[in-house]
């Protein structure tokens, strides 16, 4: 016991914390001493990442978010620390309150989203040589997730007898293919307006905002932790994950969905290229190519049964992500009629 306390000592003693026990939690260990109890987080992230993140957070502090879970300097005024494989902070043990609004934990997650995006808008100054980039990069991205696929379309149908697993993918085949289209042509309407306007905004993006990221005080209001990913991108990138992590727990009832984007724009309004490249991220099926990698590459980690279980649960949230995105560009429109 005392042997596999001994690198988490060797940290703690930076912060002059003297463990009475340490629970493991995965990546959070749970550590308890005579001065309170605290959350360590071990992660694999690198100096460089470590210092943005922390840096994305004071950011925040400075401009007033007060929805951020604090990360506790060590006695030498260090945020992080590393061990060479490993980089470490703490934070404090906050235990889950039972959520009992009447919103739903999303439809909160959605507003601090929109708060986190609008305290970090900027205009950016155009360069074209930059949308191209972006344009290019996730076209070129695409096009080969896209080939992947139909490879995979094909090679299942040469076969005389097919696996479950790939006959439910090829019953779906050619719906997928036409969301990869309705994908791209999202992406270019986004690249054809910011040509035209000659303009972009980016925000400060937290990069997986999900309850499993937050804790819900007694208030009911979330309490942000993991920033990080943190970086400046596109709100739309930020959202299309926020949605994607979520759409779970959406019960997929289409109202609640768009109750999210109507808690977002009470704080930050999405201008018409946004909605447009939001929609290309969530039509475009990557959950599925994943799916399909991890059945190609798998060497008995899954049961048959359970690829097929989870493609099927993932072409029913594609299946709804194409109704949805098409009702979001119309009500978004709507709204802005109505405004105007």
């Amino acid at each position: 016991m005392n042997q596999a306390r001994t690198p988490y000592d060797s940290i703690l003693f930076y912060y002059d914390l003297y463990p009475q026990s340490i629970e493991d939690y995965g990546k959070i260990k749970k550590v308890t001493t005579s001065r309170g109890v605290f959350a360590l987080k071990e992660t694999t992230i690198g100096a460089h990442q470590a210092d943005e993140f922390i840096h994305a957070l004071r950011k925040l502090t400075k401009l007033g978010f007060k929805q951020a879970v604090p990360i506790l300097p060590t006695k030498f005024g260090e945020y992080t620390l590393s061990t060479g494989t490993h980089t470490y902070y703490l934070m404090p043990w906050m235990e889950a309150i039972e959520y009992s609004a009447r919103d739903s934990q999303e439809q909160k997650l959605a507003s601090q989203l929109g708060t986190i995006h609008r305290l970090t808008v900027k205009t950016q100054p155009f360069l074209k040589e930059n949308i191209d980039e972006s344009y290019h990069q996730l076209l070129r991205r695409w096009e080969m997730r896209r080939l992947t696929l139909n490879r995979f379309a094909d090679e299942s149908e040469r076969k005389t007898y097919m696996s479950p697993f790939e006959l439910t993918f090829l019953t779906h085949a050619y719906m997928l293919d036409q969301m990869a289209e309705a994908a791209k042509n999202h992406l270019e309407k986004w690249y054809e307006i910011c040509l035209e306007k000659e303009k972009y905004r980016t925000v400060l993006c937290h990069g997986r905002i999900n309850r499993s990221h937050a804790f819900f005080n007694s208030d009911n209001e979330p309490l942000l932790l993991n920033f990080e990913r943190a970086c400046i991108d596109t709100p739309s990138r930020d959202i299309a994950s926020f949605c994607r992590y979520s759409f779970r727990h959406a019960y997929w009832v289409e109202e609640e969905v768009l109750k999210w984007f109507m808690n977002y724009e009470r704080h930050l309004p999405l201008l018409e290229e946004e909605k447009h490249l939001i929609c290309a991220y969530l039509n475009f099926p990557e959950p599925i190519a994943f799916a399909v990698d991890a059945y190609v590459a798998s060497k008995g980690n899954m049961r048959e049964f359970e690829h097929v279980q989870r493609l099927e649960k993932r072409l029913t949230s594609m299946r709804r992500v194409q109704r949805l995105t098409q009702k979001l560009i119309i009500v978004s429109d709507h709204q802005q009629q109505e405004q105007q």
